[in-house]
């Protein structure tokens, strides 16, 4: 790293990433960290482009990608970022009437889990739905995520973009349970990209920004 980082120093003229990830892990996790990277890292400027589809590094013009999955893409390198966890979460405003084994509908149902496993976490809280998940739902988590945030219902959040918002006091657990997954976010890239010292950098410091969280 040391070596990549002096290369970066030296050099007069900017250096450009494209980095490909999900538009939540870009609004909730990357975006609020991006400071440390540019002061640290002046002269390498970022391209984020935010999608669902996977990046293709030979069509895209994608330089690194952050991916939820198990690590293994052919030909690619992954390198791992932070483990996943899934959980309720809600405004704090909300949870003033969920008293140990009170009955409350759902109001806000997940993105892009399916409904039983939101269902299944909220009743381990003690809360008793009287019936299924109802009301609005949403296709981008990041709508989803700002939806509890402003009190109109349960989500199903993720430990790694829930976090910064409950550490914020904009969202509670509602448990300490938690639902892990075999899946895991990694920084991800061709092999051959090692050699792009700005690409080594911002990895480098992808893995430095995972190791706080």
């Amino acid at each position: 790293m040391n070596a990549a980082l002096s290369g970066i120093q030296t050099r007069r003229k900017n250096a450009e990433i494209t980095v490909s990830l999900l538009p939540v892990m870009a609004a909730r996790w990357l975006v609020p960290r991006l400071s440390r990277f540019t002061a640290r890292f002046p002269h390498i400027n970022l391209h984020i482009k935010t999608g669902q589809a996977l990046a293709n590094f030979k069509s895209d013009g994608v330089d690194i990608a952050i991916r939820f999955g198990t690590g293994d893409w052919k030909g690619l390198r992954a390198i791992k970022l932070l483990d996943e966890e899934f959980f309720p979460v809600c405004s704090p405003a909300s949870t003033r009437p969920l008293a140990k084994g009170s009955r409350r509908d759902a109001g806000t149902a997940a993105a892009d889990r399916p409904q039983p496993v939101v269902a299944r976490l909220v009743q381990s809280v003690g809360v008793k739905l009287d019936r299924d998940i109802a009301g609005t739902s949403f296709t981008d988590t990041n709508a989803l995520m700002e939806a509890a945030v402003m009190g109109q219902g349960i989500a199903l959040g993720r430990r790694s973009f829930s976090q910064s918002d409950i550490l914020a006091g904009k969202l509670v657990r509602l448990s300490e349970h938690s639902l892990r997954v075999a899946y895991r976010h990694y920084a991800v890239y061709p092999i051959a990209s090692e050699s792009n010292p700005a690409l080594v950098a911002f990895r480098d410091w992808l893995v430095e920004e995972a190791s706080r969280a």
